[in-house]
């Protein structure tokens, strides 16, 4: 018995020495490249004079609404993210995303299509490594975040009983939120230049400057002719969200 534990011991200690790593140095710097899928959902209020206005029953000096609204964005983005690490304990990192989207239709009544459409996020904040080691490290980040948002879209006539070609309304939205981000990943090193890493961004955004602009015409044979044209800015205090899962590829340096 003896004999056979002095083998396992023996055996133990030639294992641990052979799948013994060097430790390594942290990076410098670490450079990301992801592609990511945000979807970010906020709720406040707009002025629903353009509404008003292109049913064709309220002269829009007559009436200034306001009406709930909600704005969902989903679309495939690209990231690209920096992170400065000062130990094998803690970081600073910066990342950013953007999306595009164009001619996106609807089929309800009223039908609509996005010309245009362009979103961003920004997070900055401490990262902070909960395991570190050469070829494993969980990723734990918090900070600010910013979301921004802007489109162009064409609303159709919005009396669907009688509608009328040419007759409709120009809309410019634009949207600036400011909140707090957390962040958690997983990467895995295949040496000491390159690895792959996945994470999820959770965001709450609490400030929200909303902007709408309007143009509009009733002229059915010239849909060029606005008569109308309205601006409104909103500072709304909120809770909006959003979520932000990405995967993609890391070079250190």
């Amino acid at each position: 018995m003896k004999k056979i534990a002095v083998l396992l011991i023996v055996f133990v200690l030639t294992a641990g020495l052979s799948f013994a790593q060097e430790e390594r140095e942290i990076e410098l710097i670490n450079v990301e490249l992801g592609l990511g899928f945000p979807v970010h959902w906020s709720k406040g209020i707009h002025n629903d004079t353009f509404y008003i206005f292109n049913s064709g029953y309220k002269n829009p000096d007559d009436t200034k609404g306001f009406g709930e609204d909600i704005t969902v964005t989903a679309n495939t983005s690209f990231g690209v993210g920096i992170t400065f690490n000062f130990t094998r304990i803690i970081g600073l990192s910066i990342d950013g995303d953007f999306f595009f989207g164009g001619k996106l239709a609807g089929f309800s009544a009223p039908t609509s299509d996005y010309i245009s459409l362009f979103g961003a996020n920004v997070f900055l904040g401490p990262t902070f490594y909960v395991y570190n080691d050469n070829k494993l490290r969980i990723p734990l980040s918090v900070g600010v975040h910013m979301y921004y948002f802007a489109d162009d879209i064409w609303v159709p006539e919005l009396n669907a009983s009688t509608p009328e070609t040419g007759k409709g309304a120009w809309l410019n939205r634009t949207d600036l939120q400011l909140g707090a981000v957390l962040s958690i990943g997983v990467q895995f090193h295949f040496n000491s230049g390159i690895y792959v890493f996945s994470k999820t961004q959770v965001a709450l955004d609490f400030v929200r400057f909303h902007s709408i602009k309007g143009w509009y015409t009733t002229d059915v044979s010239n849909a060029a002719s606005f008569v109308y044209n309205d601006k409104m800015d909103i500072v709304h205090l909120g809770v909006n969200w959003g979520i932000k899962p990405v995967i993609g590829i890391g070079i250190t340096y």
